[in-house]
């Protein structure tokens, strides 16, 4: 099977709902059950002499099949529960602590219903291929050869495979002793992530890369003409067939006691594939045999102790430690002294180097290795041991007693632990009931799985090694690869001499070189500690540093870069502007300082603004907004005195000081300060401005609330124009049904206002400095002071509306003759059709366009010859275009009322609408939504902003609940 590829189910998935949640949730704590059945005696031999060089084989036979426990993602954390007081995790008897259980990685696509329970999958190949020594991955491979004589590449001293300086993706756990993770640089490149585990590990994935290079070395003599391709991959088939033989003709028979059946050819029809029952149960039998420690010898039966006198390295004290034992040992060391040494025995029981000592993650270090298989075939779903039994063709077992007579026989206890833990024998834990039943070796059930997977691996390979019709090697070469032992393996790829190691290495018999000083016991060995914490800050003080001064630096180096850059270009664009306006109005500020000061605008109670007021360089004040744009222009040219009123300062009343300044004809403007400071600041810069300009300034006192109910706000003076336009339109054309007039004081107001050409401008809807608003501007304001009272109003609109065709004509005429010299010349007359057009907001006709257009009319009316009109030959020109110029006409905002046009304007005239009372007071109610708009209004980017951000995450938040609520490989941490 290929890699990623589904685990086998040779029995229907057992999960607790059906699809994916672990089974067995009504048994004891997978801690509590290592504690009553995997806890004994230690420092008892193998009963039939297997050594620890079987034991640890056994590992890489795992690794070369299976790789099935790594944890999935997301990760999905189990806790396994340990009992208060618990001897090796729960010292102090402070109780709730538990193991912390990855569950396995899975098919995503399954796990979804009862139809598609949960499928683990085995991330190398099934197959007995090198995969331990040549990984699955062409990269991987790529890195570790040489690409010299088909060899792997090595170091030049021992032959041992060089560091990991690449970085390959070895697997580098926590080392426990000291707590931390080491540079993956030092770990050993071998093929199998796993490797570096353990010294005899690390040592078998040396013996087996060394043996390729060995074969590579007879391929490349024999055929010395070969490529380096070619060498590799014939030392390679060589490696791999000498792997299969040992695996399945010499370790498994001294695994299991029992020979694999005889070998009948290749079957299309067998599923290869790693059960969940053998990597989950089964095969982790070999766990039993570990031994706590591993002794190292020479060819002269010279045991090696440890720098601490030991006789033995403790397996504890070296997980994922293992390089740093090599620097110092060598291979031969550690297949002499596990060559000589006995596996511990065949029973229920694990060492305390496992059961209690297991590498784990930082934050717990020790980890329950008999804990975690029990979890382990929880975690996929396994069925209870009498159920597994019957997929077997094995008779249930009726009472516990039944399991193992004789074990049961000498500890009578037992059966009463079983009926307490599981109630009924129907309930028991695979990897429980099949321990219990070993008496020298694995148990029928395990027997039966063990060989069923390897009968299957052997049988649905293509290229095994005895498959004749694969055409792989000639009978000479087959009998070669039959003869091969672990023995020939070991005395061929390492210095030691044939005499110093007994041929079946697997066991341990009377005569055999070097017996065992004596059956380790921890006791004898060097202590492993348990660290129970781990401080992630440690060691990393300088780098946590050195981010929080990035992370708080470099976003205010960016937000102070980003704001220079807005900066200047406002203050570009400002300069931009005043440039502008200065060459519009054809002065200079010849030198004349302009000053500047930032303030706030009051323009009612529920809206104020940041300003900027200026100064100069004429007799104006100015006030812009950040951005440099002219909000209002006051002009004191026509004023010889100027009233400023301020507000008393009131200490009780926490308010801000006003200042409101009359303007003349004009709304008047208030500006609110900070302090009484920021306003005698404000008044001193306004009155040396004035005195400038030769103006006096008159300063006067006012309570707050009464200056802000007298200011004539820009909102109080927009209604006081409504009542102007309205009055004018009701004296011209009469009141409409239901109408009534003002009072004789609002006729003194309105005959007292007056238009600034701004506020004439607006009325019309068109700029202030458009040109046919300074043309019509200067026709209405006929005593030329700058303004337009409502007398003057009230005529133009009465000539417009009621008069003869002849005296709007001779109005338009002086509109279009600016130097009154009572002729109108092609310029003057481009002038006023080009304005035309900028008020039609049009790009369709260009000058060109409008030159032509001028020529024609001027043709039209035979004036061909002629530069100029005199008001006869407008009147002239006038009667040819009468029925699509007079079409054009005026509308005032609010009232589509057409000056020229005088048949249809007073069917077409509407009203203004104006509120009876100007200064009605608004509710609490109204106020504070109006306030709260005008701050919806002001902030309708943030708001923007804010709204997109908010629903972004609450959009994510939502679909991440749902996805880990209500899918079925969503629980992250369960408790």
């Amino acid at each position: 099977m290929s890699t990623d590829s589904h685990m086998t189910r040779k029995t229907p998935a057992s999960y607790s709902d059906g699809v994916y949640m672990m089974s067995g949730q009504d048994r004891p704590s997978p801690r509590k059950l290592s504690s009553l059945f995997m806890k004994g005696s230690e420092g008892l031999s193998s009963l039939k002499n297997r050594t620890a060089i079987l034991a640890f084989f056994g590992q890489v036979v795992s690794s070369e099949i299976v790789m099935g426990s790594e944890s999935g993602c997301p990760i999905e954390v189990h806790p396994i529960e340990i009992e208060k007081c618990d001897e090796m995790y729960d010292h102090e008897c402070e109780g709730g602590k538990s193991i912390p259980f990855h569950r396995a990685g899975y098919d995503r696509n399954t796990g979804q219903s009862p139809n598609t329970p949960r499928q683990q999958i085995n991330r190398v190949t099934s197959w007995i291929d090198g995969s331990f020594i040549y990984s699955t991955s062409e990269a991987w491979i790529n890195a570790m050869r040489s690409f010299k004589n088909g060899t792997l590449l090595s170091e030049p001293t021992n032959g041992f495979p060089v560091r990991n300086t690449m970085r390959v993706p070895l697997f580098n756990n926590p080392v426990p002793n000291i707590l931390r993770t080491l540079s993956p640089e030092r770990l050993f490149l071998l093929g199998d992530p796993r490797s570096n585990q353990n010294p005899a590990l690390l040592s078998f994935g040396i013996l087996l890369f060394k043996w390729h290079n060995v074969l590579a070395d007879r391929v490349q003599l024999e055929h010395p003409d070969w490529s380096d391709e070619e060498v590799f991959q014939r030392a390679r088939r060589f490696v791999v067939a000498t792997l299969q033989n040992i695996i399945a003709y010499e370790y498994i028979p001294a695994f299991l006691g029992t020979e694999l059946p005889e070998y009948t050819g290749y079957k299309l029809d067998v599923h290869p594939g790693v059960s969940h029952v053998f990597q989950s149960s089964a095969f982790r039998f070999g766990h039993t045999m570990i031994p706590p420690g591993i002794y190292r010898r020479d060819g002269k039966c010279n045991y090696r102790k440890t720098a601490m006198g030991n006789p033995a390295l403790r397996l504890c004290a070296y997980w994922w430690d293992s390089s740093d034992v090599m620097s110092d040992s060598s291979v031969e060391e550690f297949m002499l002294g596990m060559a000589s040494q006995l596996a511990e025995r065949e029973d229920a029981v694990l060492c305390s180097d496992v059961r209690d000592k297991l590498f784990g993650p930082n934050e717990f270090s020790r980890r329950d290795l008999g804990a975690l298989n029990i979890m382990r075939g929880r975690d996929n779903g396994l069925a209870d041991y009498n159920t597994i039994r019957t997929y077997f063709e094995l008779p249930r077992v009726e009472k516990f007693e039944d399991i193992n007579e004789e074990l049961f026989r000498g500890h009578p206890d037992l059966a009463d632990k079983l009926l307490k833990a599981y109630g009924s024998v129907d309930n028991v834990d695979l990897y429980i009931g099949g321990m219990l039943e070993s008496k020298d070796g694995p148990g029928e059930l395990f027997t039966a799985i063990i060989l069923d997977q390897f009968v299957r691996i052997r049988e649905a390979d293509r290229f095994w090694f005895e498959n004749d019709k694969n055409d792989m090697f000639t009978d000479e070469e087959l009998e070669w690869v039959r003869s091969v032992t672990l023995w020939d393996v070991i005395v061929n790829s390492t210095d030691i001499e044939p005499d110093t190691i007994q041929r079946e290495v697997f066991f341990w018999n009377e005569g055999d070189p070097c017996p065992q000083p004596g059956q380790i016991e921890p006791s004898t060995l060097e202590p492993c500690s348990y660290l129970k914490g781990f401080d992630y800050f440690e060691g990393n003080e300088l780098a946590y540093i050195y981010v929080c001064i990035f992370l708080g630096v470099v976003p205010l180096i960016c937000a102070g870069a980003g704001y220079g850059v807005v900066k200047l270009q406002n203050k570009r664009k400002r300069h931009l502007r005043m440039k502008q306006e200065e060459m519009k109005s054809g002065n200079k500020s010849n030198g004349i300082i302009v000053e500047k000061m930032s303030v706030r605008e009051w323009l009612h109670a529920n809206h104020r603004r940041l300003v900027k007021v200026r100064f100069g360089p004429q007799a104006e004040m100015h006030t812009v907004d950040r951005k440099g744009e002219k909000l209002r222009s006051v002009n004191f040219a026509k004023c010889d005195t100027i009233t400023v009123e301020e507000s008393q300062v009131d200490s009780s009343k926490k308010k801000r000081p006003l200042v409101l300044i009359r303007v003349p004809k004009d709304h008047d403007l208030v500006l609110e300060f900070d302090s009484v400071g920021e306003r005698r600041k404000f008044i001193n810069k306004f009155e040396a401005f004035l005195n400038s300009h030769k103006k006096h300034l008159v300063t006067l006192q006012a309570p707050r609330d009464f200056l802000l109910a007298q200011a004539e706000t820009r909102e109080r003076r927009q209604k006081r124009l409504e009542h102007f336009f309205r009055e004018a339109y009701a004296l011209t054309f009469g009141l409409r049904p239901g109408d009534r007039r003002r009072g004789d004081e609002d006729g003194d107001v309105v005959m007292r206002t007056s238009l600034s050409k701004a506020e004439f401008a607006s009325a019309l809807g068109m700029k202030a400095d458009a040109v046919f608003v300074r043309m019509m501007f200067n026709i209405v304001d006929k005593d030329s002071d700058g303004r337009i009272s409502f007398q003057e109003f009230l005529d133009t609109v009465v000539l417009f509306s009621r008069g003869k065709t002849e005296d709007k004509l001779r109005i338009i005429f002086d509109m279009c003759d600016n130097d009154r010299n009572g002729v109108i010349d092609k310029g003057e007359f481009s002038e006023m059709l080009r304005s035309l057009v900028e008020i039609a907001r049009t790009t369709s006709l260009s000058d060109a366009h409008v030159t032509e257009l001028i020529d024609g009319m001027f043709q039209n009316v035979g004036l061909s010859n002629k530069d100029f009109m005199t008001y006869a030959d407008f009147k002239l020109m006038m009667k040819e275009y009468k029925g699509d110029f007079v079409a054009i006409g005026l509308d005032c905002k609010g009232a589509k009322q057409n000056f020229l046009d005088t048949s249809t304007n007073v069917a077409r005239m509407t009203s203004f609408h104006v509120d009876p009372s100007l200064h009605d007071d608004k509710g609490k109610i109204k106020s504070r939504i109006d306030c709260i708009v005008t701050y919806l209004e002001e902030n309708r980017q943030n708001i923007f902003y804010l709204f997109v951000f908010y629903v972004i995450t609450i959009a994510l938040f939502v679909h991440q609940f749902i996805y880990y609520s209500f899918w079925p490989n969503t629980p992250i941490f369960v408790t």
